[in-house]
């Protein structure tokens, strides 16, 4: 297949460049390289895919590993993303490029909004007009709301988001569905859960908690620690993407479209997973114990997923538990840490 590939130097846009190309699929991959905080690190998963993020002038192609082709773009230039996807014909866009964080969109919610939505639906009607045969778009468990209940089912309360970045997404997520029904593009959703591994995004919770531990500065955990999350590893998410890739969403009442949560679906007490990343990074966290609620700051206090359907559509079976994880990542945070980027 054909594929583009959107947010493609960040975290999961990178392994997932890396996948499909190692399983045979011409991609292409765009990204705006914008983020001054992230960029040496975007630029190092680049260089992974054959890329010398340097060279790499808007829209220009650069050719990199195995026929991978990067090319630096904004999904707001609506105009030239058009026009890559007429050139191209793709059979399948994979959307990932957004902005992401609560604390950050609090900030910043106008240009949460603009990237996040105006970016999808730009990516949404080059689909439409280019003949596009699948469009996979990545959300976020974000969007359950405090009246959801873990674990979060499809089907939970999902309209009275808790912050601006959960509002975003979904927005874009009903844009996929209005897409899909109004036009017939078939439509696939992953909200994500957590996830984590090699090359992640610094501001990313086990990203942060690495780098303090490392720096023996405070580990601060909200709540009084009861905190639970649904840790996802990397490798198990890329599986359940190519089963989602390989099987077209089956249609509903005539819309094809279908829409999973992507967990590991076990909850882990965040004191857990700190002690699990003690171990392997061989520091001890100098946590503190904060008694104030993190539903001020728009986060659920425990947030796991029920993948029941992803399981039973798409035979997804993750494998990764935090204990057998964290030692990959923390290896891999060892090697890099202070070498290829810094926090």
């Amino acid at each position: 297949m054909k594929i583009l590939i959107t947010g493609a130097a960040g975290f999961i846009g990178y392994h997932v460049s890396n996948h499909l190309i190692e399983a045979g699929h011409q991609v292409i991959g765009i990204d705006n390289l914008c983020d001054n905080k992230d960029l040496v690190i975007k630029a190092a998963r680049l260089s992974l895919l054959g890329i010398d993020a340097e060279k790499a002038t808007a829209g220009q192609p650069v050719c990199g590993n195995s026929g991978f082709t990067f090319i630096r773009m904004d999904v707001l230039n609506r105009l030239a993303v058009s026009e890559l996807c007429r050139q191209e014909s793709f059979d399948v866009i994979i959307h990932l490029a957004a902005l992401t964080g609560a604390t950050k969109a609090r900030m910043n919610p106008a240009e949460f909004y603009e990237t996040n939505v105006t970016g999808t639906i730009n990516m949404l009607e080059s689909a439409r007009q280019h003949g596009v045969q699948h469009f996979f778009f990545s959300s976020s468990s974000s969007v359950y709301s405090a009246l959801a209940t873990p674990p979060f089912a499809e089907e939970d309360h999902v309209d009275t988001p808790m912050n601006m970045y959960a509002a975003s997404k979904r927005s874009a997520e009903l844009l996929c569905y209005s897409y899909a029904k109004a036009y017939g593009i078939p439509v696939t959703i992953f909200r994500l859960f957590s996830v984590y591994g090699p090359w992640a995004r610094p501001d990313s919770i086990p990203m942060q908690l690495a780098h303090r531990i490392m720096k023996g500065a405070e580990v601060r955990v909200l709540n009084n620690g009861h905190i639970v999350r649904d840790f996802t590893y990397i490798d198990d998410l890329l599986e359940g993407m190519d089963a989602a890739l390989l099987n077209q969403p089956f249609s509903v009442n005539g819309v094809p479209y279908a829409l999973y949560n992507a967990g590991r679906g076990k909850p882990v007490p965040f004191l857990s997973f700190i002690q699990s990343l003690e171990y392997s990074l061989s520091r001890n966290a100098e946590v503190v114990l904060d008694e104030a609620s993190p539903l001020a700051l728009g986060e659920r206090v425990e947030m796991y997923a029920d993948t029941t359907k992803l399981e039973r559509e798409l035979a997804y079976s993750p494998v990764w538990d935090y204990e057998e994880a964290i030692p990959r990542f923390a290896g891999w945070f060892l090697e890099h840490y202070g070498k290829t980027f810094k926090m």
